[in-house]
């Protein structure tokens, strides 16, 4: 009987000390309610017209010395001669020529193909990206290189970008050259 009771006065005094507490932790150490504070006015300045700006204006009231600016002129411009404007402008050619690409996917689905042609057009910015249709399969190709050893020197930042089977094909490529062309007169 005194294990009983001695058992349920301590949980009966673990259970107040654990109110106690939680209810002390709850609370905060200042004041319970917000303290108002007036509002004060916002000081609005009186606008003066600027005459009587000027009529109260004292310049002795700056004591300050001001430093006279040099008087520097400015060099005459001398006139040059016209501006000699050439003759001609560039223009890109483009030549098809036998040459290289990097195929990075194929399929017979015309939805997945472009697709990808999208994702690479991101990733790729600077290349041409081509989709080439061999029935029944689309090709997505990167590039026109000239020779292999181009192609090569890419291949690896391709399989970097996820692109696994990315592999070099012979392909007819454009060869872009900037050509420089007179205006004529």
């Amino acid at each position: 009987m005194l294990d009983q009771f001695y058992s349920l006065n301590t949980h009966s005094w673990f259970g107040i000390l654990m109110g106690t507490l939680l209810l002390t932790g709850c609370g905060s150490s200042g004041p319970s309610r917000m303290e108002e504070k007036p509002k004060s006015e916002p000081i609005r300045e009186k606008k003066l017209l600027l005459s009587e700006y000027e009529a109260t204006l004292n310049p002795v009231k700056f004591d300050r010395e001001i430093e006279a600016a040099p008087n520097v002129q400015k060099p005459e411009v001398q006139q040059s001669s016209p501006v000699d404007i050439p003759r001609d402008t560039l223009i890109v050619q483009e030549e098809v020529i036998q040459g290289f690409r990097i195929q990075i996917f194929s399929s017979s689905n015309v939805d997945e193909t472009t697709l990808m042609k999208n994702l690479a057009l991101e990733k790729f910015v600077g290349d041409s990206i081509y989709v080439v249709y061999d029935a029944p399969v689309y090709k997505v190709r990167v590039g026109d290189f000239v020779n292999r050893y181009e192609a090569n020197q890419r291949l690896p930042e391709f399989i970097e970008k996820g692109y696994r089977d990315a592999w070099i094909v012979p392909d007819r490529i454009i060869q872009r050259k900037f050509v420089r062309m007179p205006i004529p007169h």
